[in-house]
């Protein structure tokens, strides 16, 4: 059988081919308020205080950073002037 009609074979397409309809995948319960707090604590502790790997890179990302505050931005306010009839 060829790709094609190992495609073709399938009435919905689940990606299996005509293989086994039993989810390969096993399910997990959902996880409780608790385990999805320490989760997250873990998370922002991993993100919070880390450097890069030499002085220069990060004193390159904060003047980068920096630059990227103060510049105007593409989109703002322009008057209407007077007399015209905007849509």
């Amino acid at each position: 059988m060829t790709p094609y009609e190992r495609l073709m074979a399938e009435a919905i397409p689940t990606g299996r081919f005509g293989g086994s309809t039993e989810d390969p995948i096993r399910r997990t319960s959902p996880s409780t308020p608790q385990q999805q707090a320490a989760r997250r604590a873990a998370l922002l502790d991993a993100q919070t205080g880390w450097q890069l790997p030499d002085e220069r890179s990060q004193r390159n990302r904060t003047r980068t950073r920096k630059a990227n505050r103060s510049r105007t931005r593409h989109l703002r306010l322009v008057p209407d002037p007077p007399g015209t009839k905007a849509a």
